[in-house]
């Protein structure tokens, strides 16, 4: 009997493991076929803030130099409830497991949309996160979504996540965290 309550809790140990990590949190829906995921590593943002372009622009330029400091970023989506739920246990798991600061919070008759961070150094963030939850009326090239994770690690700004938003066509609310935070 004790040995089986080892292996019991060994096993929780180890299920309770894979839930502290974005990367296994983004794997275990990843290969599921009722999810769409996106995944950018941090050699494509390299590629991208190295070339050799001229930039006149000041906004292409503060997107470029924040594309210096990614190191990932995931996105799931999944329009399956049982899914969805999931997803959204999962990361609520993994916001309480990481000690996440929660930063923003938007909730209507459309959706929910909750910002969490891991904070870096003086204002850098290590990790921002974003789950999208009871989406409605939302359609995407004929998809519809009820809930959105998304997860952007590395060394990065505050005030140029705004910024990210508005180029890379993320939700609206990412760019309003700057007037949240003063």
């Amino acid at each position: 009997m004790k040995i089986q309550s080892i292996k019991i809790a060994l096993v929780l140990m180890v299920v309770g493991l894979q839930g502290l990590s974005a990367q296994s949190l983004f794997d275990k829906y990843a290969r599921q076929e009722e999810v769409t995921s996106v995944v950018i590593s941090e050699s494509m943002f390299k590629l991208f803030a190295n070339m050799q372009l001229v930039i006149n622009d000041p906004d292409a330029q503060a997107f470029v130099d924040l594309a210096k400091g990614i190191s990932s970023l995931r996105v799931l989506t999944t329009s399956n409830s049982a899914t969805a739920e999931a997803l959204k246990e999962d990361a609520f798991s993994y916001v309480s497991s990481k000690k996440l600061m929660e930063l923003m919070i938007v909730k209507d008759d459309e959706s929910q949309v909750y910002f969490y961070a891991d904070s870096g150094k003086g204002d850098r963030i290590k990790e921002l996160l974003m789950l999208v939850t009871e989406l409605r009326n939302v359609n995407l090239n004929g998809r519809n979504f009820e809930t959105v994770l998304l997860s952007i690690t590395g060394d990065l700004e505050m005030e140029k996540i705004g910024l990210l938003a508005s180029k890379m066509n993320l939700p609206e609310e990412l760019g309003e965290l700057n007037r949240k935070q003063d």
